[in-house]
């Protein structure tokens, strides 16, 4: 594996950081929803974002390197558009089923699907019963991963506007699925196999790490800009030592991240699934553990300001504390790492 980004994937990651911060949420007054939030989709589609992980439909390579970038910088500037669970993890699941139409619409911007998770979001649903739709915000269907035998096929439930939406997370909106919905469920593309469904949740681990790595980041972007401008005792804050550990520590934490992050995402095209899920976990339990780090120092550093509801530091916990729970967090993964490395010690 090359250790840094091609000349292409840093194009990518500036042009959607540009993007981001058009749509940065920086009020909790004023998060996007409703058409301003439909339009926002719309310019991720146009970015085919959605395309990323659907190579086989569009003749592209695989490119988790590249998801893993753009969902990154979505999540610094804490953007609410549903680019995690709609334009990867529900195209992800779509191509894992070799459903090439439905990965057309959405990628037109013509479907909506926003991915089933269990009640308490440790793991996809395996039946609408008491599953919760990922990212909502403007779908109309969730897919549903219904467990059969080993495998899994996919199940298209209708999603009804309710008020129930907002969560912890106020940037990320989800929405419970009716146990009757499965009554009006359509079947999509074919099962998906074993073997394949590893890829497809190391493909979901990695992503939800990626996305807390930008919110880790975005962050300590904001500590370190406050540092530099806060006098205290006829001083800049960032002048004191006791600041500069504190930050220094976090740098180190968000670099250790984004390491762990981009192995998994090259792990995901280029290795075996066994190995790829094992990279995918070690993200997971890594950022999971860094991010709460960082974003509880960032607050720190900050001061008073950050428990303000005007502030946006207590969105940004929101929605690490969210990513944190998603498919678990560093005490799920830890133990799981451990018995995949006893079970098969030539995994690396």
């Amino acid at each position: 594996m090359h250790i840094g980004l091609t000349t292409e994937q840093e194009l990518l990651r500036d042009t959607v950081a540009r993007l981001a911060e058009t749509m940065a949420t920086t009020d909790p007054d004023d998060i996007a929803a409703g058409d301003r939030l439909d339009t926002q989709w719309q310019r991720i589609t146009e970015l085919g974002l959605p395309t990323l992980r659907a190579p086989a439909a569009f003749g592209l390579e695989p490119s988790g390197v590249e998801t893993a970038v753009a969902l990154e910088q979505l999540a610094r500037t804490l953007t609410a558009v549903p680019a995690l669970g709609q334009a990867v993890l529900a195209v992800e699941l779509l191509h894992a089923a070799g459903a090439d139409k439905e990965i057309e619409l959405v990628a037109d911007g013509q479907l909506r699907l926003a991915p089933a998770l269990t009640a308490d979001l440790s793991d996809f649903a395996r039946t609408c019963a008491l599953s919760v739709a990922l990212d909502a915000a403007g779908a109309t269907h969730a897919l549903v991963a219904v467990a059969e035998g080993d495998a899994r096929t996919l199940l298209c439930a209708p999603l009804h506007d309710r008020a129930d939406d907002a969560g912890l997370d106020l940037t990320r909106a989800m929405r419970t699925v009716r146990a009757g919905d499965a009554d009006s469920a359509t079947p999509v593309g074919n099962p998906i196999e074993a073997d394949r469904w590893t890829r497809v949740h190391a493909t979901a681990l990695t992503a939800v790490a990626a996305d807390l790595l930008g919110v880790m980041q975005g962050a300590l972007d904001d500590a370190v800009r406050y540092a530099g401008e806060r006098i205290q005792f006829g001083s800049a804050i960032g002048s004191f030592q006791a600041v500069q550990h504190l930050l220094a520590d976090s740098l180190i934490r968000v670099e250790g991240s984004r390491s762990c992050v981009w192995h998994a995402a090259w792990a995901v095209d280029h290795l075996p699934a066994d190995q790829a899920l094992l990279a995918a976990r070690t993200a997971k339990a890594y950022t999971s553990a860094a991010g709460r780090e960082v974003v509880e120092t960032s607050m720190q550093v900050l001061g008073g300001i950050s428990i303000t509801w005007e502030h946006p530091a207590h969105l940004r916990l929101r929605r690490m504390l969210l990513g944190r729970r998603v498919f678990g967090d560093e005490s799920t993964h830890y133990p799981a790492i451990a018995d995949m490395r006893l079970a098969d010690p030539t995994l690396s």
